[in-house]
């Protein structure tokens, strides 16, 4: 060894010896890897979400809520490969031209199930075949984390998908209460409320339809604030948004958090590119700006997974809302997401390609999207997948999704 290079290495072992070793080791680490997942209760509706432009049926079977075309008023916004994003969601337009944000059409449970409960339970067991549910898919990948890793949820109760060997943080998001999203009837019903007042058939015919309408509204109402499970409103997600950035500074051994917010089944009443599910997408849309935003750096050290626990029907109800569907969709959103793009493959909306003939169908499998992040985001290998998700094994159709 020459003497220079014998003096270089001197001195930096010298410098070594005078740093601190646990100081080191924090330096030496990478950035942790984390995952935050918004699940969004009471069923999204994904053709609101990312609109099939070129789908003749989409127009034909949605005559009140189908959104315009790019370039009308209240008009979709231009995604890629046919499809648009509603123009209340232009607050995460940032993040899609740049890269960061992907769209996944046509993803959900493979069965169908309809019950709000029973389709949140099999989102978040990542066991959709079993009837019992004893633990969460986070649960189990947080041991697999390390032992010091810790999670994070923002419910009423630590909710089933973070149930697990090792347990989760619990903060109750008190003074976020749902605000149901309520049914009322039309405008014009108290005018004619006034006209039929007689007795004679048409009137009386006309009083009885009103009691069934009535009837309705509650049933409907009651599902609204059920399928919610107890979630804060969507409305408050940009003041929740806003704290889990400065929760994560605190507690730096957090690796995973749990949102769930409400106030999306749009039964009644959803409207198009106005309406009470423009300003739930809007809340949404700007939570969820709030939340890349206040991460800062820690974005490119983390995704954002947005999942629902099914889509809605693809025709528009008598109530100018839609019903509880089938296939849904999901966001991506980080720094190791190849974004810009709409991935999944699109069934078409045409009779034969319906599922039981009235609901998008599914063509990516919800657990698709948690193996190929589960790989990408903690180089999961396939034996810790089969605990994540038992039973479930990938197809790495995703695979292209992530940096």
């Amino acid at each position: 060894m020459h003497r220079r290079q014998l003096l270089k290495f001197l001195s930096l072992a010298a410098l070594g010896a005078a740093i601190p070793q646990g100081l080191m080791a924090q330096e030496a680490e990478a950035p942790p890897k984390r995952l935050i997942v918004i699940l969004l209760r009471g069923g999204l509706d994904p053709l609101s979400v990312m609109p099939p432009l070129g789908d003749a049926a989409y127009y034909r079977l949605r005559p009140s809520v189908a959104l315009p075309p790019p370039g009308n008023a209240d008009g979709a916004l231009p995604l890629d490969s046919g499809f648009g994003l509603h123009p209340a969601l232009e607050p995460l337009m940032e993040f899609w031209t740049g890269g960061s944000l992907a769209l996944i059409t046509a993803c959900g449970l493979a069965d169908p199930i309809r019950t709000h409960a029973e389709a949140q339970k099999a989102v978040e067991s990542g066991q959709p075949q079993e009837r019992y549910h004893r633990d969460g898919w986070m649960g189990r990948l947080l041991p697999l984390l390390g032992p010091k890793a810790q999670a994070l949820s923002l419910a009423s109760h630590v909710p089933l998908i973070l149930m697990g060997r090792q347990a989760a943080k619990n903060i109750n998001p008190s003074g976020h209460p749902f605000p149901a999203w309520k049914p009322e009837r039309p405008d014009v019903f108290p005018a004619l409320d006034a006209l039929y007042t007689g007795v004679d058939p048409l009137g009386r015919t006309y009083r009885q339809s009103q009691v069934l309408l009535r009837n309705k509204l509650v049933d409907l109402e009651r599902e609204i604030r059920l399928s919610s499970g107890d979630a804060p409103s969507v409305h408050a997600f940009s003041s929740l948004a806003a704290n889990i950035a400065p929760y994560l500074d605190k507690e730096p051994l957090t690796r995973l958090v749990f949102l769930g917010l409400g106030g999306i089944d749009a039964h009644f009443g959803q409207g198009a590119g106005k309406g009470g599910l423009a300003e739930a997408l809007y809340s949404f849309s700007r939570g969820l700006a709030v939340l890349a935003k206040s991460l800062g750096p820690k974005l490119a050290d983390t995704t954002v997974l947005v999942l629902t626990e099914f889509g809605r029907s693809v025709a528009e109800n008598d109530y100018g809302g839609t019903d509880n569907g089938h296939g849904g969709m999901a966001m991506v959103l980080g720094g190791g997401v190849k974004g810009g793009k709409v991935f999944g493959r699109w069934p078409g909306l045409g009779s034969e390609a319906l599922s039981d003939g009235k609901d998008l169908a599914v063509t990516t499998d919800f657990r698709e999207i948690i193996a190929s992040l589960c790989m990408a985001q903690f180089s999961l290998p396939r034996e810790g997948l089969a605990q994540v998700l038992p039973g479930y094994t990938s197809t790495g159709s995703l695979g292209a999704m992530f940096a």
